[in-house]
């Protein structure tokens, strides 16, 4: 490892009235650009160590080093204009309009109003926000999704390499969240922050980091690993109860499609005869076919739809989720059962179908991440 973006060294923190530390002798190198997770059981001290990190609580005792530099006594203000920071609850001021929301840390480094504006507009495409049409509105204006993107983007306005995120997207509905959790990696790959990600969620935690630092209670360090490792060679007991059962299904969010080999399908035109598509269905051994309207997934269609007289274009049952090459294939494991049809159609960016993934392309991995233990 080369040397750390942050370094906590013999990091300790009591409260008053309180007859342990929340943080006790905590010694922690965290490599540039990379996301290491913080997680653990409920008050072992992972969102205490966050906090310490940006100074919005103070140490007992101990040092934080960030880029080479002992931050332990700097000016807390001074240094968490530097740190972006993102909490689950978001934090958006209701009186600002999100471009002002977003620009409030440039603000306050005195950038001038044009360069601001450019990273304004910059930040929300990114985070998939067109500036033209989300600029101008207020938070009261957003969805819950929509509001945790500009929290993101305003960690990220003023472009610091380090960033801290506690629970970010705890608060939001399932399916969002896994969207949010897509689009922050994705984001990432292009930026290569140091990312300190706390949450409670094992299964969020091995989707989202490159490290995974499991905490007992103390903030004292289980084991601090891959999430390859941590699944597959757990230290002792705590951690594997922690973990808990299934985790070579949970090694699937160590993989994403593109890392496996898609299933030929048969698939018919919206137009093709029925007859026709019956006879592909039977030649295929399948138990249902996909139709694609030009080159878009639109319904999976079993024998039954075949023989009931509709037209293919309202036979069986529509395609409602698609998955892309970036998705993980414990996500995709969501989609398939959801199909119906024992498949999950994957498509290019332009939304044209690429092939699928079925129960062996999943079984496949499990089994080559068991040939690892």
């Amino acid at each position: 490892m080369s040397h750390p973006m942050i370094r906590l060294e013999h990091l300790e923190k009591r409260f008053p009235g309180q007859a342990r530390p929340a943080v006790e002798d905590l010694t922690l190198d965290i490599p540039r650009g990379e996301i290491i997770v913080l997680v653990g059981p409920s008050g072992c001290g992972k969102s205490t160590t966050l906090r310490l990190i940006n100074r919005l609580i103070e140490p007992t005792s101990g040092r934080i080093e960030i880029d080479g530099r002992d931050v332990t006594r700097a000016d807390p203000d001074e240094l968490r204009r530097h740190i972006g920071y993102v909490i689950q609850q978001v934090g958006l001021f209701p009186h600002m309009t999100v471009a002002e929301n977003v620009a409030t840390v440039p603000e306050m480094l005195g950038w001038d109003r044009r360069r601001i504006r450019e990273r304004v507009d910059e930040l929300l495409e990114t985070v998939g926000m067109p500036p033209d049409e989300y600029r101008d509105r207020y938070p009261k204006e957003l969805s819950g999704g929509q509001g945790q993107r500009v929290g993101v983007a305003r960690a990220m306005a003023a472009d610091p390499p380090v960033l801290l995120m506690d629970e970010p997207f705890g608060a939001i509905d399932p399916v969002t969240r896994v969207r949010l959790q897509d689009e922050f990696l994705r984001i990432q790959e292009g930026v290569a922050k140091t990312v300190v990600f706390v949450t409670h969620d094992i299964d969020e935690a091995i989707k989202m980091g490159d490290r995974i630092v499991l905490l007992r209670q103390g903030a004292h360090i289980a084991q601090y690993d891959t999430p390859e490792r941590l699944l597959t060679a757990p230290a002792d007991r705590f951690v594997a109860d922690f973990i808990g059962n299934g985790p070579l299904v949970r090694g699937l969010s160590l993989a994403r499609i593109a890392d496996a080999e898609l299933v030929e399908w048969p698939v018919v035109e919206a137009g093709t005869d029925r007859d026709r598509a019956l006879a592909a269905l039977r030649e295929s051994g399948r138990d249902a076919l996909l139709v694609l309207d030009g080159r878009r997934p639109e319904r999976w269609v079993g024998v039954d739809d075949l023989r009931n007289g509709r037209p293919l274009t309202d036979a069986g049952r529509p395609v409602r989720r698609v998955l892309t090459t970036d998705v993980t294939l414990h996500d995709a494991l969501d989609v398939l059962i959801d199909s119906g049809a024992g498949a999950a159609a994957v498509v290019d960016e332009a939304g044209a179908y690429q092939g699928v993934v079925d129960l062996r392309t999943l079984s496949e991995a499990v089994a080559a991440m068991r040939s690892e233990r």
